[in-house]
């Protein structure tokens, strides 16, 4: 059986009226510390084995001691805490929209959701304020994913790096750039070894999940990698599989794909295939 910090019980109503529960005796009995409430509860209500008090536990540490016990409210505060504190994987799907991110979910996840009054149609306007800033954790949960990912593609390409100028012989350490300086257009300073001598080398560094696979480049690290062209090189991680496998492309080999401007606009960010490079 999954635990009680497991998405699929904390997002249940067994644990929102488990939850409930364990407030109202709180109330009662403000000397009795968490543990010992929920051995109490279940001495003195019938109902108690069909709430999962275990989970209520747990949710318990994320919901405010001012939230009120009765209404919908009570049920969007446990819903969005859930999001916020345990950053489901179906959480992502909220960023899709209300009407798709439901279908996705199963009957009784749909079930909580309408129990929060967070189905209703049309929706009033805090329900409303409910999607939007709960949404908005959810995409600072995936930026903060992406960025925690970014960073260690970053670190594979520093150690590859390392072990690659080691063979050519030479005592130099890559340079992590893209630590210090995020407008660089570039992630990692490397050398090579060009006609006897030693040259830089400029690394971006890109990681990538998506299938098929690809990788986003923005117009600045593109404006950088065409001017120094030769010196340039793309390391693309694809983190999908363990361990990560690399991918290096020149900028001769990206080029095909990178958009053009025309009298309508200007592009910004291009997606590049991997496949066809």
């Amino acid at each position: 059986m999954s635990g009680p910090r497991s998405t699929e019980r904390l997002l249940s109503l067994s644990c929102f009226e488990g939850l409930k529960l364990l407030r109202l005796y709180a109330e009662r009995h403000p000397e009795v510390d968490p543990t010992g409430l929920v051995d109490l509860i279940l001495k003195v209500e019938a109902d108690a084995p069909s709430l999962d008090i275990e989970a209520a536990l747990v949710l318990n540490e994320n919901i405010d001691r001012r939230c009120p016990l009765d209404g919908q409210e009570f049920y969007q505060q446990c819903i969005k805490a859930v999001v916020v504190y345990h950053q489901p994987i179906w959480a992502k799907s909220m960023r899709q929209g209300r009407s798709r991110f439901v279908d996705s979910l199963s009957r009784d996840d749909r079930d909580v959701f309408s129990a929060a009054g967070l189905l209703n149609t049309p929706p009033e306007m805090d329900v409303v304020t409910w999607w939007d800033e709960t949404v908005g954790h959810a995409r600072l949960a995936i930026d903060t994913e992406k960025m925690a990912q970014a960073w260690i593609a970053e670190t594979l390409s520093i150690n590859h790096e390392k072990k690659r100028l080691q063979t050519l012989g030479l005592d130099i350490e890559p340079e992590w750039i893209g630590l210090d300086d995020n407008f660089a257009g570039y992630d990692v300073l490397s050398y090579d070894i060009k006609d006897g001598i030693v040259v830089a080398k400029m690394i971006e560094v890109k990681s990538t999940v998506a299938s098929p696979l690809r990788f986003y480049l923005s117009r600045n690290e593109w404006n950088t990698a065409h001017e120094i062209r030769d010196s340039y090189e793309f390391h693309v991680w694809n983190m999908a599989i363990d361990p990560p496998v690399l991918f290096q492309f020149s900028v001769e080999q990206v080029s095909p794909h990178i958009p053009r401007d025309n009298e309508k606009g200007r592009w910004a960010n291009a997606e590049i295939p991997i496949g066809v490079l």
